[in-house]
């Protein structure tokens, strides 16, 4: 309510000269994203008013802050708070001690698989027996058949009077209530509404679960306020005791008062936010003992965008949104979604709202496709991402919607330097607590930053600040000046280039540097990232059977024993299978997920794989010191193309076909193939230097005798 108090004042300063609004949380320093057993997720609820207010409040700057619970320097936190109200920039920002990361959102495909769920199956499903959560149940008991026990506030519909039960259309079914039940009395307008709204609702209800029924499922309404716990407590007793314990929760119940920041009452809020976060807790609550396999929690766009007038529920849908983040480091053994819905063509979008909606061009989910994203929700992996943003037209529209949060600047920015091309995407303090898989990538002692690694940077630069697109590849990739930790830690900078179209592609320049160094920019690596709105089929491709010529002996033990430096976590080549003068075949292991190399991943999901293209780039090494007595580094790449938006899970086969090869440099082609033989990628013109003294930093206990 202090926002709401303050809404005049901050509108007027920010008209006479400046204000500030801002929220600070201890979520996880990612806005739960990072998926530790985060604290208190309610707190998760102010940047929803935050991105609600800059909308309602168009001078003010606005801004949502969260920081890492675990860094304790006060000073240094306050600085670097200041520092975010002082620079222009997206409302939410996440900060840790040698981080700065934002959110937006990325497009993906609907996940695809099984559905586990069953007739065996009990789940409870808040919302009523009408609109999207009707949609939701039907769609389940279509698939699956389990048992449903729908929960609302509406009474258990009754049969309806004989007077009634064959009209249909609203003037009419108000003209039969007129003549019925007020014969002998008027009816205000309020009155006739509330008795029309009566009967509505208890006809929807009863068809909805009329056809529930029709398809075989076992199906139970029961009238509760999920905002009680007791009587959510008695429901799931009753349940247990007759059809087992509970499998699955989808948490829909929601409600509507909307209201500008300013105008809105303590009764409003409390309505709004209580439906949505008390109705889930006294669920989580109530079912705690139960196997819970699935839980779906219905969100909102709001909790990602902010709506104005809609404070209320986008601070509850956030709420549910980093409950959901806590609940599913938890549930190690359930698919735990927040599913953030863009407007359904029915539930609370009534004819108003869809008016207005129509007016400002903004698309309404269908009901069966709504209910059919769902099934493919179900679908996803446990380990896919817990929140998901689903409209009408995602990839057209709302994917880019990140690009109207920009608060306004309480300063003016800098004046752009004409000839300046590149943007800061982030910045970060590289160091082996915050990487450790560093710890496998020492030469001559000091931990260096793998060139696979550099190529997922630019990769997540580029797509940053286009959501919508994909990562098609990466031309003129140059290796200018290895990452080598010399001390403790570096610092270093992403920059990215303004979007270019290019026939039906998009390029974007990617650097990586780290600053300036005696008034000097010190570039390590730059390249043209390639993106397109969808991605492009592979092309056909012959295995040159020649490949496979020569066997080779070594074993891989020796291989990584006597001839590579990398540690354990860059152990990817499985066997080689083959080496030749004309090139050499592999079979690769895929690379973990991101977590398990990086404290603090910049995505949940690697890009392209890094384990696998660092061992593409071992395998050239070996091929140097077995045809030239040498080994070798990375150093140029002409073209990367990847044709899937993630690699896959099985082991890979590599080939790399040497082109061209003097006493200094190995020039060849690598291309990947899953394990149906289907190219995954390619990386065309890839360079390597070779020098007798690197094998020294390589192995610095290395006997000639080895």
């Amino acid at each position: 309510m202090l926002a709401k108090f303050m809404a005049s004042n901050l509108v007027s300063s920010a008209r006479d000269g400046g204000a500030i609004f801002a929220t600070i949380t201890r979520l996880d320093g990612a806005f739960g994203f990072k998926q530790i057993d985060t604290e208190r997720p309610e707190q998760g609820g102010l940047a929803g008013l935050v991105k609600t207010a800059a909308l309602e409040w168009k001078d003010v700057c606005c801004r949502a802050i969260d920081v890492a619970p675990n860094w304790k320097n006060h000073r240094a936190i306050a600085a670097a708070v200041v520092h975010e109200f002082f620079s222009p920039g997206p409302i939410e920002i996440g900060l840790d001690a040698d981080y700065r990361c934002t959110l937006s959102l990325q497009a993906t495909p609907y996940p695809t698989g099984q559905i586990d769920i069953d007739s065996r199956d009990v789940i409870v499903i808040s919302g009523g027996a009408r609109g999207i959560t009707a949609a939701a149940a039907l769609a389940l008991a279509r698939h699956s058949s389990p048992t449903l026990v729908l929960l609302g506030r509406s009474p258990h519909p009754e049969a309806e009077p004989v007077w009634l039960s064959s009209i249909q259309g609203e003037a009419s079914l108000k003209e039969a209530i007129l003549k019925n039940d007020y014969k002998d009395k008027p009816a205000s307008p309020a009155e006739l509404e509330s008795a029309f709204r009566s009967y509505l609702i208890n006809r929807q209800i009863a068809t909805n679960l009329s056809e529930l029924k029709a398809t075989g499922a076992n199906v139970h309404y029961y009238s509760a306020d999920v905002r009680e716990f007791e009587a959510v407590q008695a429901i799931m007793d009753n349940i247990r005791s007759i059809h087992g314990p509970v499998t699955g929760i989808i948490h829909g119940a929601g409600v509507l008062e909307d209201r500008l920041i300013i105008d809105k009452t303590f009764e409003q809020f409390e309505r709004v936010f209580d439906t949505k976060v008390s109705g889930l807790k006294n669920l989580l609550k109530a079912t705690q003992e139960d196997p819970i396999k699935n839980l779906v929690i219905f969100s909102s766009v709001a909790a990602r965008l902010g709506n104005k007038g809609q404070a209320d529920y986008a601070m509850a849908n956030e709420v549910l949104n980093k409950i959901a983040q806590a609940e599913a480091t938890q549930r190690t053994d359930c698919r735990v979604m927040a599913i953030n819905w863009g407007p359904w063509d029915g539930g609370m979008v009534n004819a108003s709202l869809k008016r207005e909606f129509e007016r400002n061009a903004i698309p309404l989910i269908a009901v069966d496709e709504g209910a059919r994203c769902l099934l493919h929700e179900i679908m996803a992996d446990k380990n896919d991402p817990v929140e998901v943003v689903i409209g009408a037209e995602m990839t057209n529209t709302n994917v880019n919607a990140d690009k109207g949060l920009k608060r306004p600047a309480l300063v003016k920015p800098p004046k752009v330097v004409k000839n300046q091309q590149l943007s800061l995407s982030f910045e970060r303090e590289i160091d082996i607590h915050h990487y450790p898989v560093l710890k496998s990538h020492i030469i001559d002692g000091r931990p260096v930053v793998p060139l696979a690694l550099i190529l997922e940077w630019f990769a997540h630069g580029a797509l940053h600040e286009n959501p919508g697109l994909v990562l098609h590849g990466l031309d003129d990739i140059r290796i200018l000046k290895g990452i080598r930790l010399d001390h403790e830690k570096k610092f270093i900078r992403l920059l990215t280039g303004k979007l270019i179209k290019n026939d039906e592609f998009y390029e974007i320049a990617v650097e990586l540097g780290d600053g300036k160094k005696e008034g000097i920019d010190i570039i390590h690596a730059r390249a043209s990232a390639i993106l397109s709105d969808r991605m492009p089929s592979a092309p056909e491709y012959q295995f040159p059977k020649a490949m496979v010529a020569g066997a080779y002996t070594r074993n891989i033990e020796d291989v990584y024993d006597k001839i590579l430096f990398h540690g354990s976590q860059l152990h990817g080549i499985h066997k080689i299978i083959s080496c030749s003068s004309r090139g050499m075949v592999a079979h690769i292991l895929p690379a973990p997920s991101p977590g398990e190399w990086l404290a603090t991943p910049l995505r949940n999901q690697w890009i392209a794989d890094p384990l696998v293209l660092d061992s593409a780039f071992q395998m050239a090494t070996v091929w140097c010191f077995e045809e030239k007595g040498v080994v070798s580094l990375p150093s140029y790449g002409a073209s990367y193309r990847q044709y899937r938006q993630r690699f896959p899970s099985d082991r890979f086969t590599v080939i790399l076909e040497v082109k061209d090869a003097t006493n200094r440099k190995m020039r060849g082609d690598f291309t990947f193939l899953d394990a149906n033989d289907d190219i995954v990628a390619r990386l065309t013109g890839y360079e390597a230097i070779m020098d007798a003294s690197l094998l020294k930093a390589f192995k610095p206990h290395y006997k000639a005798s080895a």
